[in-house]
């Protein structure tokens, strides 16, 4: 990554995708924490304590934070030393460290983020979707847009979107991407293509059934697709363009002014020195990438 010491990434090992399914399912609630300190090294850059943001921290969070993640590569999973890694730990503990304060990382399920942060448990949402429902209970700090997107083997026919049609799409149970699928199999059958069905896994990555033959086409987050795509080449390949649909954000209690403040400004000090830069490119998702930093999506560009 530019001049950085590339050899060093981080003082763990990155598992394959396929190698690492087991332990991301199996995870439920463990954390990892980082200790009080007034630097971060990352990447083999160092990350030091900002006094001025560290004096705008709210008395709660002085002692250290804990917030909840959705265990998905490359936003979040757990290393062969069963550390919670990835892209979110990574922009947290980089906040931490500008905060000097210890933050640790909760591998939960979505459904408890936003009541997390409500009861007091958690100090902000890391996996939130910026939707308008949502701002009704929280304010959003949105770092990284998000989407969908479809995926492949590089032995399959499918070679657009249109070419998903009289095949077999394979869907993580339970998400949007489910209903969007459902949708695509009625576009197919209006275009008077027929055949085309949606197979729905749950506590599965949806590389393995793809891989095994069991669907044609895998269709998910872009985040995990854009890293499955970049890592594992020699397997798989995205079909067609991304699908952007809202931006990931840090989400606050609503009426927490000061700490949307402090995130907001605490972000684009991340920005303004690399750090932001180095996160996204380590975890090949310069595709998603913000060019600043927005509140409840207010000015942001349409993308």
């Amino acid at each position: 990554m530019s001049n950085l010491n590339r050899s060093f990434r981080r003082d763990h090992k990155i598992l394959s995708v396929g190698a690492a399914a087991a332990l991301v399912l199996g995870l439920t609630a463990c954390g990892a924490s980082a200790s009080a300190s007034e630097e971060l090294t990352l990447y083999g850059s160092t990350i030091t304590k900002d006094d001025a943001l560290a004096e705008r921290l709210p008395a709660e969070w002085k002692a250290g934070i804990t917030v909840p993640v959705k265990v998905l590569r490359p936003s979040a999973f757990v290393d062969e030393k069963g550390e919670t890694v990835g892209l979110q730990p990574d922009l947290v503990r980089a906040l931490g460290a500008k905060w000097g304060i210890p933050v640790t990382v909760e591998p939960v399920g979505f459904d408890g983020h936003v009541p997390g942060v409500l009861a007091g448990k958690y100090a902000f949402t890391v996996s939130t979707g910026d939707h308008e429902q949502r701002r009704a209970v929280l304010d959003m700090v949105d770092y990284i847009k998000a989407g969908v997107a479809w995926l492949t083997t590089n032995d399959s026919d499918i070679q657009t979107k249109d070419d998903i049609c009289g095949h077999n799409i394979g869907v993580i149970k339970g998400t949007d991407q489910e209903m969007r699928a459902e949708e695509k199999v009625k576009e197919c059958d209006e275009m008077g293509v027929s055949g085309t069905t949606v197979n729905a896994f749950s506590n599965t990555l949806i590389t393995v059934p793809l891989e095994a033959g069991r669907i044609d086409v895998a269709y998910d987050s872009v985040a995990f697709m854009l890293y499955v795509a970049e890592n594992e080449a020699d397997k798989f390949r995205m079909v067609g363009d991304t699908e952007m649909l809202a931006p990931i954000a840090f989400g606050v209690e609503k009426g927490e002014q000061e700490k949307v403040d402090l995130l907001k400004d605490t972000l684009q000090s991340l920005q303004d020195d690399g750090t932001y830069d180095m996160v996204i490119e380590e975890w090949k998702q310069q595709e998603l990438a913000l060019d600043g930093v927005y509140v409840n999506g207010e000015g942001m560009p349409e993308f």
